[in-house]
């Protein structure tokens, strides 16, 4: 009995067959393990960040005035401030820096020793709106300048933790617990906006504790997933 062999032409036609299906299917296989690997992240993320929240409040041994009322997103006030940061805001950060791993600190000028180059709420804008001159998305952004992109990487503390997060916020001296930024990767990649790249609240009510969530829809790049979503996402399995 004569086994029929294949020619070579056949076997590399075969070969090539399967390298254009490789090509096709393995940037989706790619960038489908990629978003799961920061979906679990970002899960660490919001676990490590309340924690420290409720350890910050018990060791206080009250809730300090320093969050947004759900569900409605008023923020509550004190009547001094302290380096441009609520006073009850002030004695939170304090503790929360505490019992949150730091192993570095930028004061300022935090590019490119502890962060990478990310972008700004205001450079996101001008992309998405190329016609808008850049004073008019200043202009419309003025409420959070403090996340423009020459702010990030120039006037704004940062801090790394021991696995590599990186917590920085729009305050000029500490991190204002209210509102702040977490990449949960570190500098590792893509470090956008949306997709490792996240804004926080914290949030509470009358009776409620105080818990890390996410109010506004602030900007994310092309693609990104805002912090509410990913908080949804998160709940929802």
């Amino acid at each position: 009995m004569q086994i029929k062999s294949f020619t070579l032409a056949e076997v590399l036609t075969t070969i090539g067959i399967i390298g254009i299906v490789a090509a096709m299917t393995l940037p989706n296989i790619i960038n489908k393990a990629e978003k799961y690997i920061l979906k679990n992240q970002f899960r660490k993320t919001y676990s490590v960040l309340q924690q420290a929240l409720l350890k910050s409040q018990a060791d206080l041994g009250y809730k300090p005035a320093c969050f947004y009322i759900k569900p409605g997103g008023k923020l509550t006030t004190t009547s001094n401030n302290q380096g441009g940061i609520r006073t009850e805001c002030l004695i939170l950060s304090q503790t929360l820096m505490k019992n949150l791993n730091i192993i570095a600190h930028c004061k300022n000028n935090a590019y490119p020793t502890c962060i990478p180059k990310y972008k700004g709420f205001d450079t996101i804008k001008l992309e998405d709106n190329p016609d808008m001159t850049e004073d008019e998305v200043h202009a419309q952004l003025n409420g959070i300048k403090s996340y423009w992109q020459s702010n990030i990487l120039y006037k704004n503390p940062v801090y790394v933790l021991a696995d590599g997060q990186i917590v920085f916020s729009g305050t000029y001296t500490t991190i204002d617990p209210a509102l702040f930024a977490v990449d949960i990767n570190g500098k590792k990649g893509p470090n956008k906006w949306g997709y490792d790249l996240f804004i926080f609240n914290t949030l509470s009510d009358d009776i409620s504790d105080l818990q890390i969530g996410a109010l506004a829809s602030y900007p994310v790049e092309k693609g990104g997933v805002t912090t509410h979503e990913m908080i949804k996402q998160m709940h929802d399995k």
